[in-house]
């Protein structure tokens, strides 16, 4: 399916008409966060009240008025568009939930073989209980944050 959208998107951009991640955002400094999608270099605000009942149907109403070049609700009503999609650089990006604690899997022999290697070398790197259990290790959820985000590292 070929999808389309009156929205310009980078060809490089990795939120194209056809992966549109949800997120949580605040417009401005001070304001309440809201839930909105990342289509190119915008972020379309969740369709709430202040939009009208004609296009805040569902938030799905809300993606397939992108998804099509020829839908005029949003795309021939400027002032919904500047209301409606605001440009990403804009807006301070949030995480959507508080993250407590993750466990990571090593699913992948890749990843496996590759971490194996830093520890025990290239001779020993999957060791044969990694074919008949699920090895993980504990994560620090202070490592999850949003991206561009400095990283101090330390000296």
């Amino acid at each position: 399916m070929d999808l389309k959208s009156f929205i310009e998107v980078h060809p490089d951009s990795h939120f194209p008409i056809e992966n549109l991640p949800y997120g949580v955002f605040k417009p401005e400094p001070g304001s309440q966060a809201r839930p909105g999608v990342a289509i190119g270099d915008f972020v379309l605000e969740s369709l709430g009240d202040r939009f009208g009942r004609s296009v805040r149907r569902s938030a799905a109403q809300g993606l397939r008025l992108l998804q099509s070049a020829t839908e005029a609700a949003l795309r021939d009503n400027e002032g919904l568009r500047k209301k409606a999609l605001l440009p990403v650089d804009k807006v301070e990006m949030l995480l959507p939930i508080a993250i407590g604690d993750y466990t990571d899997f090593f699913s992948s022999m890749h990843h496996a073989k590759n971490c194996g290697t830093i520890f025990r070398g290239p001779q020993n790197a999957i060791q044969p209980n990694w074919f008949h259990l699920p090895i993980a290790y504990h994560g620090r959820a202070s490592s999850i944050i949003i991206s561009g985000t400095d990283i101090i590292r330390p000296r």
